[in-house]
């Protein structure tokens, strides 16, 4: 995985709202906001981690994420193994970094 090559993993079906980016500096939320007729209109990305539902929820779909896919099988079980610690509230301390 390449240093800030985010993984996305959207959390609410197609049209996701929120989706959890992932690279190997950080993990963020952002949210996306669509037009009145469904169209995508912009994303924000939120300096915050996920919080531990929200990396459960990653966790469980990952597997959907095109990118995550492309990854090396030693990237994959790094990306899992992040959101696991986020997951139980164990965050490595360069998580919590702000950027």
């Amino acid at each position: 995985m390449q240093p800030n090559r985010h993984i996305l993993i959207h959390l609410d079906g197609r049209r996701p709202t929120r989706t959890v980016a992932i690279s190997l500096e950080r993990c963020v939320v952002m949210t996306h906001r669509y037009t009145p007729d469904g169209l995508y209109d912009s994303s924000e990305v939120i300096d915050r981690l996920p919080t531990p539902a929200e990396a459960r929820e990653a966790l469980c779909l990952a597997h959907l994420s095109d990118r995550f896919a492309g990854l090396s099988r030693d990237d994959r079980a790094n990306v899992l193994w992040r959101l696991a610690l986020i997951a139980v509230g164990d965050a490595p301390p360069s998580e919590h970094r702000t950027w």
